[in-house]
C-alpha cells in the first residue's frame, strides 16, 4: 500500500498503451483468412503484446489472440470510423425505423494464439 493508504497502481511497462480501446468491445470481428465472425470480449495491454479475447460464432469459449500494438489501433481506428459513417449517414433512417444497427465487422487481417 502507499503511504496515502491507496493501493498502488501497477507497474506498467514504458510500452505505450493504444486508447479507447473500450471502443471495441462487444463489437464484431471477421477473421477472413478462416473465414469466420465474432464478438471481442475483453481486452488485455498489461502485456508485452495486446491480448484480444473474441468468442467466435459456434464456440462456447473465448479465443485469446495475440495482436501488436499497431494491430489494436488500426481497429480502434476502424470502428471509431465505422462509427461515425453510420451515426452521421444512417441516423435518420435508424431513428425512423426505430431499431438500433449491430457495429459491422471490424477485419481482423492476421493472428497469433496467446
Amino acid at each position: 500500500m502507499a503511504a496515502t493508504g491507496q493501493p498502488a497502481m501497477p507497474y506498467v511497462s514504458k510500452k505505450q498503451c493504444v486508447s479507447g480501446v473500450h471502443q471495441l468491445l462487444g463489437s464484431t470481428l471477421r477473421d477472413a483468412r478462416r473465414e469466420r465472425q465474432g464478438r471481442i470480449v475483453g481486452i488485455d495491454q498489461t502485456r508485452e503484446h495486446p491480448v484480444i479475447d473474441v468468442i467466435w460464432q459456434g464456440q462456447p469459449r473465448a479465443e485469446r489472440i495475440i495482436i501488436t500494438c499497431d494491430q489494436l489501433r488500426d481497429l480502434v481506428r476502424a470502428s471509431l470510423a465505422r462509427e461515425a459513417a453510420k451515426t452521421h449517414g444512417a441516423a435518420s433512417t435508424d431513428a425512423a425505423l426505430g431499431q438500433v444497427s449491430d457495429k459491422e465487422p471490424v477485419i481482423l487481417a492476421e493472428q497469433r494464439r496467446a
